[in-house]
């Protein structure tokens, strides 16, 4: 529960279109042979390969039923390997990939290692509860993560590997069956696209955006011909993927990467998008470096771990005693059905044993067609009946009761068995509770830890920054932020400061420090708030310098002239304004504020007081995305943090302190 930070920004899982891109785009691992694997937590495996295409090295990433992509982050891994590890090692180090697929368009990946003495797979299941399984040339499974256990399948060593139920391919769907499935739906448009015809949320919504209809409005109240051309919509979508119009984009909310789609969708109009080279490299961009686990939520990882084992287990009884309740039952039932047959083996069996010599007349009975084996020194009677199906079932008699006796030891002992799992039931429920209680404990304790360790200060919901002097500086990320900023907290003695371009943040002043202690606004402090201003506004992209100007609470107001309207976010000025000239140039740094380590982007002059580690950034052609990953890693921290203080467009790197960037 512990080893891993969570990785998504997106509040979505991967869908079974996400897979069908990854898939079509990591063809080009084909040919590449696998050089080492890591299995990095207890649900993140690490494969890394010599990619034939681009001749270098890179890594397959997969966090078990969450995420798969390539990335060439760097990990810490583990000085002794799992026995998981040690199995994939074992059977796929030095084997060359030879087929990548998706399997019955699930959220599966099947990736195929060929090695000397066959080919060998690796399945990963990309979905709530999901496993990896290493598979062996037959199809058989070696070792999966987890073992499981259902009604249809099982995932455990020496098993024949079972996909799920099939899912709906909307690919090959024609207009009839889309039509008959979503009219046996009884909920709204949105969620039947998702779940019946397997897009996910996200798609299903781009769907109904393109087709004009309100996601919510349920099946039933839409007309034949408005399903129709819902169908044709989704047929159109899924051309761009057959015709393969890929173009990777990242979705961006105030400079936070939310999202990664396979090209741009309509939905997503009034968000900042940013292309990007590869839907499954872009993917990386949501991992998070996992840290290191203490002693104590060792335990708890541990306690856990063994409460799964445990539930596992207890499923897996459940499972048995129904499988033997079937099979009781079912050779009860085939005796009543071979009653004569039956009765009259029992009779030549009775009549046997009161022979003096029995030899021939033993060879005899075991000639019998539905005899399997006779043997009375070991009270042994088996027999090959077939049911109404005509399906062969081997039943063990006891010669020495009546064929009504035998079915009903059957019976007696499937009812037996009944009683058995209602007890195992109860024992699995109780088991169930005790997890949940422990992981509500867990939470508990977490967020105790986290209250006490991880301050949060109130300015950090804005763009801040601490002056050389020790002031507070706030700056808006929107409209909204601009407002509040003003509105809320500019006081007496603070300042306001504006870079003099539309659409730039409204920065204020505080004239206190972090524990509210009155400090004087120095000139040093008002050249720092507006460089900040100038580097945090769209000048950034536009100019190498800006004008910004910084004036007195009491001249900003919210009342416009006779007959003008002010936008939310935009303020009047009135009077005389203090301008300045300032370079673009920021400074991204690990601080420490309070006794708490925070990432600060501010004035080189603000973060070089504060901090021995931090990058000069000023406008160039490197991508935010790039040196957020770069950043995330040194200054191990997520990536979300560094893009929370990264400049609003691309960057160069002038010069690092405490650190190189490669």
């Amino acid at each position: 529960m512990f080893d891993y930070i969570c990785f998504w920004d997106m509040n979505r899982s991967l869908t079974s279109l996400d897979i069908y891109v990854i898939v079509s785009e990591i063809q080009e691992l084909v040919g590449s042979y696998i050089d080492k694997v890591y299995q990095i937590s207890r649900n993140e495996i690490l494969i890394r390969i010599n990619n034939k295409k681009r001749s270098q090295k890179e890594n397959i990433y997969a966090r078990n039923g969450e995420i798969f992509c390539i990335t060439q982050k760097k990990f810490s891994t583990p000085q002794n390997p799992s026995t998981f590890a040690m199995t994939l090692r074992k059977y796929l180090i030095n084997g060359t990939i030879s087929k990548i697929t998706q399997l019955e368009f699930d959220r599966i990946i099947k990736i195929n290692i060929l090695k000397k003495e066959g080919e060998y797979a690796l399945v990963f299941e990309l979905f709530t509860n999901g496993n990896i399984i290493l598979l062996n040339p037959d199809g058989k499974i070696i070792l999966p993560l987890y073992v499981q256990t259902w009604a249809h399948r099982t995932l455990k060593a020496h098993e024949i590997y079972v996909t799920p139920p099939s899912q709906v391919n909307p690919f090959g769907i024609n207009e009839n069956d889309f039509l008959d499935l979503l009219k046996l739906s009884d909920k709204d448009i949105v969620r039947t696209l998702a779940s019946r015809m397997n897009l996910g949320g996200t798609y299903s919504e781009e769907i109904c955006f393109r087709a004009n209809v309100d996601k919510n409005t349920k099946i039933s109240e839409l007309d034949h011909d408005t399903l129709r051309y819902i169908y044709s919509i989704l047929k159109d979508f899924l051309n761009f993927f057959i015709d393969n119009k890929i173009q990777p984009t990242y979705i961006k909310k105030e400079e936070r990467i939310i999202d990664i789609l396979p090209f741009p969708f309509r939905s997503y109009s009034e968000y900042d998008l940013e292309e990007i080279d590869s839907f499954s490299r872009g993917l990386q961009q949501f991992i998070e470096i996992p840290k290191k686990i203490n002693k104590e939520e060792r335990y708890f990882d541990d306690k856990l771990k063994k409460f799964q084992r445990q539930i596992n287990k207890q499923r897996q009884t459940i499972e048995e005693y129904k499988n033997k309740i079937y099979q009781k039952k079912s050779q009860a039932d085939v005796l009543y059905l071979n009653f004569q047959v039956c009765e009259n083996i029992l009779n030549d069996v009775t009549n046997v044993l009161k022979l003096k010599n029995k030899k021939e007349k033993i060879k005899e009975i075991n000639l019998n067609d539905i005899v399997k084996s006779f043997d009375p020194t070991h009270n042994e009677l088996i027999v090959i009946l077939n049911d109404e199906k005509n399906k062969m079932w081997e039943i063990k008699l006891d010669f020495r009761k009546t064929i009504t006796e035998n079915a009903e030891k059957l019976y007696d002992q499937s009812k037996k068995l009944q009683d058995k799992i209602k007890g195992a039931e109860k024992a699995l429920k109780n088991t169930e509770k005790q997890i949940s209680k422990f992981k509500k404990n867990i939470i508990h304790k977490k967020e105790e830890k986290e209250t006490l360790i991880k301050k949060t200060y109130w300015f950090e919901k804005f763009r801040w920054f601490l002056s050389t002097e020790g002031n507070i500086i706030i700056a808006g990320r929107d409209a909204k932020d601009n407002e509040q900023i003003v509105n809320k907290y500019l006081k007496a003695g603070d300042r306001y400061v504006h870079a003099d371009i539309h659409g730039a943040p409204s920065c204020v002043i505080k004239d206190v420090n972090i524990e509210d202690k009155k400090i004087i606004i120095s000139e040093k402090t008002l050249k720092e708030a507006c460089i900040f201003a100038a580097s945090y506004s769209k000048a950034w992209k536009q100019f190498s310098e800006a004008q910004v100007y910084w004036v007195l609470p009491e001249q900003v107001s919210k009342t416009p002239q006779s007959g003008e309207f002010l936008p939310k976010g935009s303020f009047v000025i009135r009077g005389k304004r203090n301008y300045q000239k300032c370079e673009m140039e920021v400074a991204v740094g690990i601080v420490e504020i309070g006794g708490v380590k925070k990432v600060m982007g501010a004035p080189l002059i603000s973060v070089k007081a504060r901090s021995d580690k931090y990058v000069i950034l000023k406008p160039g052609i490197m991508k935010k995305s790039t040196l957020s990953n770069k950043l995330s890693n040194i200054f191990n921290v997520s990536t979300t943090e560094i893009d929370r203080v990264l400049p609003p467009g691309e960057v160069s790197v002038v010069k690092t302190s405490g650190f190189e960037i490669k």
